[in-house]
This record gives C-alpha cells, structure tokens and sequence, in this order.
C-alpha cells in the first residue's frame, strides 16, 4: 500500500482512483510520481524550442531575437526536442521531411506573427 505522501501526490497528479492508489506499493507510487515529472519537463523543454529555415541570415537573426524575446529558445536544426519550425521562401525539403516525421508544428513567418501575438498555433 502507498505511503501517506505518496497518496496525496498521485492524487493531486494523476486521475487515478483511491482504489488504484490503494493497491500500489509505496516504490510503485514513486516511480510513477518521477516518471510523471520526466514527462512534464520534457514537454516543457519540447514546447520552447523553435528553428527558422529558408531564410536569409538578417532574416533569421531578426526572427531569432523576436522568438527570444517571447521565451522561446532558438536551435539551429531539426531535433527531437523542436517543437516549432518556421519556414522561409528558400526552406529544404529534408528539414521540412524530418520536421514532419517528428510531428513538429511548421508555420511560415505570418503564422508566427500570429502564433507569438496571440498564442494560437496553426493546425
């Protein structure tokens, strides 16, 4: 059975019933517990990273100071943990390949405009 803070965490962080909870040990309860915390700074690290593609130099150092200075952190290629890719008249099509195959959000430079104004990302 899982110990009194155990209980009280996955309860305030996982949908899991009392009956659930009950039947965990308390090492089961902590591993879930950790895991849960892996997964959400690996969203949160995945949700900051963006990368410009198909643009000329003073256009991507533009477009970088504009995503840094919405919080966002600026990475030079195509990794697992990018979340957004914004494309330029000139964009390769491996970037834009490999950009698609890890699900990752890619937008044009109106798009980002919006995106960085109001939040919405585009489908």
């Amino acid at each position: 059975m899982a110990g009194e803070k155990v209980t009280r965490i996955l309860r305030s962080r996982t949908d899991l019933s009392d009956e659930q909870i009950a039947q965990m040990s308390d090492a089961e309860g902590w591993q879930l517990i950790y895991s849960l915390k892996s997964q959400k700074s690996q969203i949160q690290k995945k949700a900051n990273q963006i990368c410009f593609t198909g643009f000329s130099p003073s256009d991507k150092e533009r477009l970088g100071q504009l995503a840094l200075a919405h919080g966002l952190d600026v990475v030079k290629s195509v990794t697992q943990s990018l979340a957004y890719l914004v494309t330029g008249p000139n964009a390769g099509p491996a970037k834009l390949k490999k950009a698609k195959e890890q699900d990752v959000v890619i937008m044009n430079e109106e798009q980002l405009a919006k995106f960085l104004h109001d939040g919405q990302i585009p489908l």
